[in-house]
């Protein structure tokens, strides 16, 4: 690879892509993306890839097909799902209107496809969420032109009366991880399709108990990983799967956070709005052991495990499907995990160092999850082969192994990339380091069909096609359950300081 390509492809990857060049750079910039492909491709030893060819599904929705879908839980992630899905709130309008005109941030999302959905419900534990999802679905500035009269979202007292209502054919659920398994099963009783925000469930035994509801009852269900949507783990698998690796013995897999919003310890609403008369304390505890009212558990309730699943759930659960994409893992056969509490003390019991092992002794690999949450540095995962080691996020940098027998032929240093992808993520609205980071790993925008766009909006409409009868979800039941027992097994392992087994005949857990 000459060395003038690889960086220009360097210093590409720093600039938004496909629509943010001026006119007339993009055919050429396009053209020659193609011819540095082509160049990488066969150093690889690799003719062609099908992945970077994928196009997005056309259309399915109709003002005859409207899908009625409600929100279960509408804190920061609810509104992040809504707004993907094209309801915005009067004041993301506003904050995304300079001089009378649109911000591109707020435009990109107008014009993205209408999905042909109503926002027909919310419920929260907390008023002011479930009231600002009201609020959202009164604004009229709407996805694709969408000029359809719409009801206000009705709030439900809990997510009891939702899934009872004839008025909602889909959930979208964004709760306290404790709760994830019980709304998303009484959901697939009730014939409600569910779109689940990951972890997929708080302990193994929900996992096996979810798995049955949702395959008995035959609702479609998509857990929200939309990292599931991005190029960069498509191609990544592609690769893997044609050998451009070698034989991979490890893989090592990151999170580093070095704040208190990364730690989840919150203040922004305990004064003025959280009490127990706008907090329905026992909604939110749910199957959990009573305690009295606490804003810092409800509020901080990652923190607890009781309600949260520490940063296995929250963070090596993203980090674990990326790579299980790629690589196809499954559950591992040994989990062993350490770690502790150092830095927050005080709040809650979750460790803010944690590190864990786990072990494919029939795949002949290992893998490693190291996390703090008192070190910004970004890292990547790493994939480890004997002829190539690749760094996989949203961007792919693949480096020759010292003694790589496939590409002994090519003079190429390890030290510079022999292959380099980078999807051009739209970073420019994104201030802080925790935000970047979620952006780095793969959870914003990605390149598809010549067009940068939100994984999260293409990972709901994926569900919503699903619906529809046109194909099927990406993080079906089945891969969420593989990510819901491999992170249980790691918060077993710490829990218990031991080695913890999967018995994958019996589907059972064993703690030596």
């Amino acid at each position: 690879m000459k060395t003038n390509r690889r960086d220009f492809l360097k210093g590409m990857a720093a600039v938004p892509f496909l629509g943010y060049f001026a006119v007339g750079a993009k055919g050429n910039i396009t053209t020659e993306l193609e011819r540095i492909q082509n160049d990488y491709l066969s150093t690889l030893k690799i003719d062609h890839l099908s992945a970077p060819e994928d196009k997005l599904r056309p259309p399915t929705g109709n003002n005859n097909n409207v899908v009625r879908f409600g929100v279960i839980g509408n804190g920061w992630r609810g509104d992040q799902l809504l707004n993907s899905l094209g309801f915005v709130s009067s004041k993301y309008v506003e904050d995304n209107t300079v001089n009378g005109k649109y911000t591109k941030r707020l435009q990109d999302l107008l014009d993205e496809e209408d999905l042909y959905v109503d926002f027909a419900g919310v419920c929260d534990t907390f008023d002011a969420h479930a009231k600002r999802g009201y609020e959202i679905s009164l604004n009229k500035v709407r996805r694709g032109g969408d000029k359809r009269e719409h009801k206000p979202a009705r709030i439900f007292p809990t997510y009891r009366e939702m899934i009872a209502s004839d008025e909602i054919d889909a959930v979208i659920i964004a709760t306290p991880d404790h709760t994830h398994a019980r709304i998303a099963i009484d959901a697939a009783k009730a014939g409600k399709h569910v779109y689940l925000e990951k972890p997929m469930t708080h302990t193994v035994e929900e996992a096996l108990e979810l798995r049955e509801a949702i395959k008995s009852t035959g609702v479609i269900f998509q857990l929200g990983h939309e990292n599931r949507q991005q190029m960069s783990f498509k191609i990544a698998n592609e690769l893997y799967k044609k050998g451009a690796l070698g034989v991979v013995s490890m893989v090592q897999t990151y999170t580093n956070k070095n704040d208190r919003n990364g730690a989840w310890i919150r203040t922004r609403e305990f004064d003025h709005l959280g009490s127990p008369d706008t907090i329905n304390w026992k909604e939110f505890l749910g199957k959990a052991p009573w305690v009295e009212f606490d804003p810092k558990r409800y509020f901080n309730w990652q923190r607890y495990s009781e309600y949260g699943t520490g940063v296995t759930g929250n963070d090596f659960t993203h980090k674990y499907d990326c790579v299980n994409q790629v690589l196809e893992l499954g559950i591992p056969d040994t989990v062993v995990a350490l770690g502790g509490q150092y830095y927050y003390k005080g709040h809650g019991d979750m460790p803010d160092l944690f590190s864990a092992i786990f072990t494919y002794p029939e795949r002949g690999l290992t893998m490693t999850y190291d996390s703090t949450l008192k070190s910004g540095i970004y890292r990547q995962s790493h994939i480890l082969g004997s002829e190539v080691t690749m760094d996989i996020d949203n961007a792919i940098m693949m480096y020759k192994d010292t003694y790589s027998e496939r590409y002994k032929e090519h003079a190429i240093s390890s030290d510079d990339p022999m292959y380099y992808y980078e999807p051009c993520a739209d970073v420019d609205a994104i201030s802080s380091a925790t935000a970047k980071t979620y952006l780095k790993s793969g959870y914003g925008p990605t390149y598809i069909d010549g067009k940068v766009i939100d994984a999260t909006f293409l990972h709901l409409k994926e569900w919503i096609d699903a619906i529809r009868g046109f194909g099927t979800t990406s993080c079906g039941i089945d891969v969420g359950f593989e990510e819901a027992v491999t992170f249980n097994l790691a918060n077993l392992a710490y829990e218990h300081r031991r080695p913890v087994h999967w018995d994958k005949v019996n589907e059972k857990v064993i703690i030596e």
